[in-house]
């Protein structure tokens, strides 16, 4: 019995390019391949044309192979080669079922197909280059696409983040798009003005586009060399379309992160426009009395890092320095009680007194304690520069009950 395309596209997942995993997916080789060593007499070939029936296999610049099928405008990153006659009937039929649904011969179609326990299901969005956004042929709640904001309601903000994901698809997939020299001045433009915010208003926002100023600033060198080169039809060659679609999507997430063209638009790294902090209940008030307060400025630290759920590469820097400066000292001051100690107890009048060798002996082990967890804290904030790590570590530290409380 055939199947209708509503039976085909049933199966059918809404996604999109993050959601793609391309430098963190993990491909074996296929050992069924074998190996063979063998050159052939006089073979002097060039590169060959990597074709697997309709399918044309694609290195990204980056080294990757991903796969175009041209009649149907169709991208995947699936291994193409390792399908088996029925994984590719069943992707040829959902491509021709989604291409009827969808209508859009301008737009491009992107699949990765995935295996259930019930068949094979499809991954896929749709990229349409003329308006720089991706879409769906059916209605989707994008919920985990727009987590990273408290709140996505105004298109202008969702398309954002869509405008995001398409660059994030160019970056993927640059081989077919057009990008003119002056999209590449425009991006320049953009950036140009994020560095001169961000050197006048050191908490901006704009600031935090990337790691550090430097770092913007050789971006948009590179920007420059790149656009420079085209191809003869005036379009930017494919490397070029690659770390520009990336660094678009930089950006424009980063508008999205922080409410660009929005009111409530987030311009320094401190403001949230999330609900107020509880209040501090009175217990907890005076234990953070008896600690000195130690707890309140633990806490402000973290909430320095982590605004609304944002964690940004420059407040991360400064905490680390200042971290690391905090064990150094007080290793350095552990050391220094240390030899006090060890001084106290070479006097013969005053160390031999039961009272003073209980106290330096406490003394000596709280300082050996100190610089063991100095040394610890000092490889805990090494790991704290990436900022995976930190993102972790922070979350972790802001959902404990002790935080929470206050």
């Amino acid at each position: 019995m055939a199947q209708t395309d509503t039976d085909v596209l049933s199966r059918s997942i809404p996604s999109w390019p993050s959601e793609l995993q391309r430098y963190s997916k993990v491909v074996k080789h296929n050992p069924v391949l074998g190996a063979d060593y063998t050159i052939q007499c006089k073979e002097v070939d060039g590169f060959r044309h990597n074709k697997y029936g309709i399918w044309e296999g694609i290195v990204h610049p980056s080294g990757v192979m991903y796969y175009f099928e041209a009649s149907t405008k169709t991208y995947t990153g699936f291994d193409i080669q390792r399908c088996s006659d029925d994984q590719l009937l069943g992707l040829q039929n959902w491509i021709d079922a989604a291409r009827r649904k969808l209508q859009e011969d301008a737009w491009f179609l992107v699949v990765e197909p995935i295996t259930k326990q019930n068949g094979y299901y499809y991954e896929y969005y749709c990229a349409v280059p003329d308006k720089r956004v991706i879409t769906w042929f059916e209605v989707f709640n994008a919920d985990l696409l727009f987590q990273e904001c408290a709140c996505a309601r105004e298109w202008n903000h969702k398309r954002l983040e869509l405008e995001a994901q398409f660059w994030k698809h160019v970056d993927f997939f640059p081989r077919h798009f057009n990008m003119k020299p002056s999209e590449a001045i425009e991006l320049r433009i953009h950036l140009e003005w994020y560095l001169a915010e961000g050197l006048t208003l050191q908490q901006s926002t704009a600031a935090s586009l990337f790691w550090n100023i430097d770092q913007t600033e050789r971006i948009i060198s590179r920007i420059e060399n790149l656009e420079k080169y085209t191809n003869i039809d005036g379009f930017m060659k494919e490397q070029g379309v690659a770390f520009c679609g990336r660094i678009w999507n930089i950006l424009r997430h980063h508008q999205f992160l922080n409410y660009y063209g929005l009111p409530e638009a987030r311009l320094m790294r401190s403001h949230s426009v999330e609900a107020n902090r509880q209040r501090r209940t009175l217990p907890i008030l005076l234990a953070t009395a008896a600690m000195f307060g130690v707890p309140v400025l633990v806490l402000e630290h973290i909430e320095s890092l982590h605004v609304d759920g944002i964690v940004n590469s420059l407040d991360i820097d400064k905490f680390v320095d200042h971290f690391n400066n905090d064990n150094l000292k007080h290793s350095t001051l552990a050391g220094v009680i240390m030899a006090v100690d060890a001084g106290i107890l070479a006097i013969p009048s005053i160390g031999s007194q039961t009272t003073t060798i209980a106290l330096c002996s406490v003394s000596l082990i709280l300082c050996v304690h100190c610089i063991f967890a100095s040394v610890v804290a000092q490889h805990f904030g090494q790991k704290m520069k990436s900022l995976e790590y930190a993102v972790r570590a922070i979350y972790h530290a802001y959902s404990s009950p002790l935080i929470q409380m206050y």
